[in-house]
């Protein structure tokens, strides 16, 4: 599936488990969300390992699943959409990446958007160098502020 199919068949689950702010998130964040299933279709081979890093509400993990893609997706607080993550069968770790390391050293990908704003500025290296760390070597960073 590429990934416009992809992100047009997560509507279904962001609106049977999500809330009215994912649904509404879904549709104004379209656009975004494609550039980086996009990003992730050109530069990751099919069947990798992806890691989607601030993942919530699971959109993008969703859509990197119907792919074909494995997915890790770390969250400080997944929680209120894990109903999302599992209707797709993401695999979700808990994690503050300001505080936590990522244990995994051997991802191919990372999807790492719309987090760097928040992340405070003195652990923002930090944050790159552990991503960095859980990539193997040759794997592909995928960062939008």
């Amino acid at each position: 599936m590429d990934s416009r199919e992809a992100l047009l068949s997560v509507k279904e689950v962001a609106e049977r488990f999500g809330n009215s702010r994912t649904v509404h998130s879904y549709y104004l964040e379209f656009g975004r969300r494609l550039e980086v299933l996009k990003l992730v279709e050109e530069y990751c081979r099919q069947g990798s390992t992806v890691l989607d890093l601030g993942a919530q509400p699971f959109v993008v993990s969703c859509a990197l699943r119907k792919m074909g893609y494995s997915v890790i997706a770390f969250d400080v607080d997944p929680e209120p959409y894990m109903r999302i993550a599992k209707a797709c069968s993401v695999n979700v770790v808990r994690c503050d990446l300001e505080r936590n390391e990522l244990d995994i050293g051997n991802a191919d990908c990372a999807v790492f958007t719309e987090v760097l704003v928040h992340l405070h500025y003195y652990y923002a290296p930090l944050v790159l160098s552990r991503i960095n760390k859980a990539l193997k070597h040759g794997g592909v960073p995928a960062t939008i502020p």
